[in-house]
């Protein structure tokens, strides 16, 4: 009878467990499955038709449509010389709230905002940037052309008009991450208010950025970044702008 009550016992609490607690099973497979398409927001309007790459520009070795997702991809045999990007189309857009799923499966990819054309690169872009790599660098703010590395996950960075920054750390890195999925599907958002940036995943505040340098671009247009290394592949859908006049 102890050996029997032994077996039900942890079986019993396992249960409780998931009767209580429903989403804690189900939050790790959310993760991994595609999201659904969903509408703009109020307000919104989509960049990505879930079908094709209207409206946007890449090298198509590495840029496709895949299961209505945007793909990114780079094998052994087609590696990435430079940071690439696919280019929105759009005309510049100075404040907004940008919403992305994105998840990255291998390699580093990144969201770039108030972005500007670099001529010296087939499809090179410089700008603010929303870092997607698994680790440390995820949910960082990074400026091509801009100071590289500008604020890591947690932090606040500051630049004054002489170019002077200072950092205001506002959340611990390592807590922030919990509420992010490393290798599954996630929300950025990110908002640009005059010479304020703020990027947000799964609604947690990731980095953030007062730029008051006078080379600070005061409107830009989009990309998604294929990153040069190993072989990487990453998605992105539900792509929803929101114009702040």
């Amino acid at each position: 009878m102890k050996r029997i009550f032994s077996v039900i016992t942890p079986l019993l609490v396992l249960l409780q467990c998931v009767l209580l607690f429903p989403t804690c099973a189900s939050y790790a497979q959310d993760s991994t499955k595609t999201p659904v398409d969903k509408e703009p927001p109020t307000g919104f309007i989509a960049l990505f038709d879930g079908k094709t790459l209207d409206n946007w520009k890449g090298d198509p070795v590495y840029w496709s449509v895949e299961n209505g997702c945007i793909t990114g991809r780079s094998t052994a045999e087609t590696p990435v010389p430079y940071s690439e990007y696919l280019v929105w189309q759009g005309e510049p857009v100075r404040d907004f709230t940008l919403l992305v799923d994105f998840c990255i499966v291998s390699g580093n990819s990144g969201i770039e905002y108030r972005a500007w054309k670099d001529e010296e690169r087939n499809f090179g872009l410089n700008g603010y940037q929303a870092d997607i790599c698994p680790g440390d660098i995820m949910g960082i703010l990074y400026g091509e052309a801009l100071g590289e590395i500008i604020a890591t996950r947690g932090q606040c960075a500051h630049f004054d008009a002489q170019g002077n920054k200072t950092i205001e750390n506002f959340g611990d890195p390592n807590e922030i991450a919990k509420a992010i999925h490393m290798n599954g599907w996630n929300t950025y958002r990110i908002e640009a208010r005059g010479n304020r940036f703020t990027e947000y995943i799964n609604d947690v505040k990731t980095s953030e950025l007062i730029d008051e340098r006078p080379n600070a671009p005061k409107d830009g247009i989009f990309g998604l970044q294929i990153h040069p290394g190993p072989p990487m592949f990453f998605q992105f859908k539900n792509i929803f702008l929101k114009v702040i006049k």
